[in-house]
């Protein structure tokens, strides 16, 4: 039987193809044939575009394309035109459309260095209801170009027939040429498929996938803009929501609208990843400073923090040496509004009383607007205490804002973090729809051997899937992880030096990537039954746009 493509015929297909390809398809000794049907020429020589009704290559015999016509009655006429059936007249023969396929199909070969040239190939017109005899001699077809209803029963000794009296043709008419020994071979006929119908599997390129995220992050955000119109005319605006709901981008939005009012704007955050974020975001705009708030904290006080400095300095010491010099009495504020991103992580009362005294008006009758999400990712302070009272004692005029419409995660990954956390239900809405059974991954290790083993795994998987090393990030609920073992022993291809080389594949802590995302996330070290860890996975795994893989010792998910 021969190896036809495609293996079946459509049902729709006229009873004369079906018929040839049947025949074809169980002819006796042709075990090594492959015969394409249907083959669609879309660089056709002649016209727009084509279809070849059967393309035969039958090792050591050669290369012939078939044209089939199943019509019950043919006609022709004075003026040479045809008329197949109750088809109209035409002046185009079957034979010349055979003539065109096949030319078309050997100029293709040809421009990939497989021109046919020691071995018979050329066409055929095969009509499977007619007799031969009825097909009479003519100066516009070779009497052998002539396939008939008996060929039905004898489908390979017809080709082969064919196929001998074109090799005899072309050695009368073409000087030099010859039939090489078992040509086309094996080889050959397969370097031939895979020009005529290559196998190949594409997807989508990492920046184009980049750009669509992107541009369907940007379209959901621009929903919270409303919610910035809807307060703009509160002097201070204390907004509330879980990881995803567009804090960042409301905060930015928010600078970019003050700063076009004249306003001198400070925005102020706690680690250094958003800080670079928000600053890259804002560069171009006059009149807005992003800082941390440490960061901010020297720049008045005129230090530098030592490289050892304990969280007394940064609580405490810090923040006095810069309250003492922001209260003097030479110290004018030098800010006109205050927005506060991730303010959880920076309620503290030293912290608040700095700022206090930055801008014009202070907390009581200053501008301000303060984002957090005070009841979930408060994952830097050992206490319980609630940050948002802390500012509510302040700004007690504050409209108050909570926002519940997740628009940055793919509804799998962030239900499957809020589940996870025990906070199922936290967003009642996600602009993101759709799930994919892989979305999440979750695998368990024993030992930290087997630990780094899944971690080089998934990241290779990644990167398999399409994603680039910019696109993950690894995470882990404290320094002394996977990843940086991994990274000491070169055990885990593409990793970069830390959480800040976004030329590979980053790697750090939840706590130093908290506001900031990314599309795919490796959550690592997810271990113990600390009261923290469920709050430190709902930040982690929330930091993944789109794909999520969870490494977890195995009593700890």
């Amino acid at each position: 039987m021969s190896r036809m493509i495609p293996p079946e015929i459509s049902a729709e297909a006229p009873p004369g193809e079906r018929d040839a390809f049947e025949a074809l398809k169980s002819a006796a000794g042709t075990g090594d044939w492959l015969v394409f049907h249907s083959l669609g020429i879309g660089r056709h020589i002649s016209q727009f575009e084509g279809e070849a009704d059967f393309v035969v290559l039958a090792p050591g015999h050669g290369l012939l394309v078939i044209e089939v016509k199943s019509h019950l009655r043919v006609q022709t006429d004075a003026s040479g035109r045809w008329k197949l059936g109750n088809d109209d007249w035409t002046s185009h023969s079957p034979f010349s459309q055979a003539s065109g396929e096949f030319h078309s199909i050997r100029k293709f070969l040809r421009q990939r260095s497989l021109d046919p040239m020691s071995y018979p190939t050329g066409y055929a017109v095969w009509f499977t209801a007619i007799a031969k005899q009825n097909i009479p001699p003519s100066i516009g077809w070779q009497e052998w170009a002539v396939m008939d209803a008996a060929d039905l029963t004898s489908a390979a000794s017809a080709v082969r027939r064919v196929l001998g009296s074109i090799d005899r043709d072309t050695r009368t008419k073409q000087p030099g040429y010859r039939h090489a020994h078992d040509e086309p071979s094996a080889e050959r006929i397969e370097r031939i498929r895979s020009a005529l119908s290559p196998v190949f599997e594409a997807e989508i390129k990492p920046a184009e996938r980049a750009r669509r995220r992107e541009a369907e992050l940007a379209k959901h955000t621009q929903d919270q803009l409303a919610v910035l119109d809807q307060v703009r005319r509160a002097k201070q605006v204390l907004v509330e929501g879980p990881a995803g709901t567009g804090k960042t981008f409301m905060a930015e939005a928010a600078a970019r609208r003050q700063a076009e009012q004249g306003d001198r704007v400070l925005v102020v955050c706690f680690n250094r990843l958003l800080e670079s974020h928000l600053q890259a975001r804002l560069v171009d705009v006059e009149g807005v400073t992003v800082s941390r708030i440490h960061a901010e904290m020297e720049r008045i006080a005129d230090v530098i923090s030592p490289a050892d400095a304990s969280a007394d300095w940064y609580n405490t010491a810090l923040p006095l040496r810069a309250l003492d010099e922001a209260t003097t009495a030479a110290f004018d504020p030098l800010y006109d509004y205050l927005i506060v991103d991730e303010a959880q992580d920076v309620a503290t009362e030293p912290n608040l009383d700095f700022l206090d005294a930055l801008l014009v008006g202070g907390f009581a009758l200053g501008r301000a607007l303060v984002l957090g999400d005070f009841s979930n990712q408060n994952i830097y302070r050992s206490s319980t205490g609630d940050g948002r009272e802390v500012f509510e004692k302040r700004m007690t005029r504050a409209a108050p804002l909570d926002l519940s419409t997740n628009c940055r995660n793919r509804r799998d990954v962030g239900a499957w973090a809020e589940h996870a956390s025990g906070r199922d239900g936290l967003c009642s809405q996600y602009r993101r729809e759709g799930f994919d059974e892989n979305a999440v991954t979750v695998r368990s290790f024993a030992t930290r051997a087997e630990e780094i083993s899944m971690l080089d795994a998934a990241v290779r998987q990644l990167r398999d899937e399409g994603y680039g090393p910019k696109d993950v990030v690894i995470l882990a609920p404290y320094r002394d992880s996977a990843a940086r073992e991994a990274f000491a022993g070169k055990l885990v291809s593409t990793l970069g030096t830390g959480i800040r080389d976004a030329s590979y594949v980053r790697w750090g802590t939840i706590h130093e990537f908290k506001g900031m995302e990314a599309p795919a996330v490796i959550l690592t070290d997810i271990s113990g039954t600390s009261g923290r860890l469920s709050d430190l996975i709902y930040a982690g795994a929330t930091r993944a746009t789109d794909r999520l893989v969870v490494l977890a010792r195995n009593d700890a998910l």
